[in-house]
């Protein structure tokens, strides 16, 4: 599996974010799509699905780099 990449995210304004968080939701749970939210143009937040979340953590615990 590939890694995640910062340019893989799509950043997103933290207002933004909150109008269309049910699209969010399912465009990273459905599309696997992954957001970068940012306040002030700083980030604050990462918006990934479950499923990778999951995937990640595996890989976190075995030591492994995500990849």
């Amino acid at each position: 599996m590939a890694k995640i990449k910062i340019e893989d995210l799509e950043s997103i304004p933290a207002t933004r974010a909150k109008v269309i968080f049910g699209e969010i939701l399912h465009q990273t749970s459905v599309e696997g799509k992954k957001y970068l939210v940012d306040r002030h143009g700083k980030p604050i937040s990462v918006i990934i699905s479950y499923k990778e979340y999951l995937r990640l953590l595996e890989q976190a615990e075995r030591g492994q780099d995500p990849d």
